[in-house]
């Protein structure tokens, strides 16, 4: 895992397994706080989970000649 922090932001570089354990990580939290009915994740964390996962769960795909992929 390689983290690079710049000016407030922060990139993530995950190999394949270390992305696989987070995408399981995500799902893990999601259900234990799913199981217990009075413990509500917050909105704003259930939404970074949530887009942590779909992301990991798409293919990832290299840009090809120097292109960034665009910001979110």
């Amino acid at each position: 895992m390689r983290i690079t922090q710049c000016d407030g932001q922060f990139l993530v570089s995950l190999n394949a397994q270390e992305a696989s354990r987070l995408m399981d990580a995500c799902a893990m939290v999601v259900l234990a706080a799913d199981s217990v009915p009075v413990a509500t994740l917050p909105r704003e964390m259930a939404i970074l989970l949530g887009d942590l996962f779909e992301g990991l769960r798409a293919p990832a795909s290299c840009a090809a000649s120097g292109e960034q992929a665009p910001e979110a």
